[in-house]
């Protein structure tokens, strides 16, 4: 019984060090090799530049928490996704409506296929016309152009490794880059907000 209990104490003692690891980078830049699936499960699936599950957990809690902190009772959806736009995680807390989750999807592929934030993409094409060209662009793929900040690509040692999109709250860019900060280390400058944006970063609206 003592020789179990010691084991089972040391497994929880690698967890807690493990997660802790995870999210300690703080102005240290996370090392690729960390946050990419091993090179057993990158044998199997012919593909080392991916972001491992517990990287992409590790984000969703850290926004999730930055949510929780925030005033007002907001309430946001997560996705973090892989470089073929796969969910390795998500989350969608209380009281999201149904076009926040679909949002924070639509962000993550935004940023997934344009390799930039998804408020980089709405600056980029900013009138109507711009837009309603590029609706259909990478739908055959499963991905899209959806014109609200929020979704921001996830690369390390200049490797896309995913993306990450937030919805349904009203800050929800800010939300998805202080989680890549804390989890990640140093992250580029977010894309400077157009004239006439909401203040606090909202950018989007709430629930979109």
């Amino acid at each position: 019984m003592k020789k179990r209990i010691l084991s089972i104490a040391a497994v929880m003692f690698v967890w807690v060090v493990t997660t802790h690891d995870i999210l300690a980078q703080g102005n240290t830049p996370a090392p690729l090799a960390k946050v990419t699936v091993s090179n057993e499960v990158a044998k199997r699936t012919l593909m080392k530049a991916v972001i491992n599950a517990d990287t992409a957990r590790a984000i969703v809690d850290s926004c999730v928490e930055w949510t929780k902190q925030q005033p007002g009772n907001v309430s946001i959806a997560i996705f973090v996704l892989n470089p073929t736009g796969d969910i390795v995680d998500g989350h969608v807390m209380d009281g999201v409506v149904p076009i926040g989750v679909e949002t924070a999807l639509m962000k993550a592929k935004t940023a997934l296929y344009a390799r930039s934030s998804s408020a980089a993409v709405a600056q980029r094409f900013n009138n109507v016309e711009g837009r309603v060209i590029r609706l259909d662009l990478g739908r055959e793929k499963g991905l899209s152009y959806y014109f609200v900040s929020g979704g921001l690509p996830i690369v390390v040692e200049d490797n896309l490794i995913g993306a990450v999109g937030v919805g349904g709250g009203n800050a929800d860019e800010q939300c998805a880059y202080q989680a890549m900060q804390k989890v990640l280390g140093p992250q580029p400058p977010l894309a400077a907000a157009p004239a006439g944006a909401p203040a606090g970063g909202g950018r989007g609206g709430r629930g979109q």
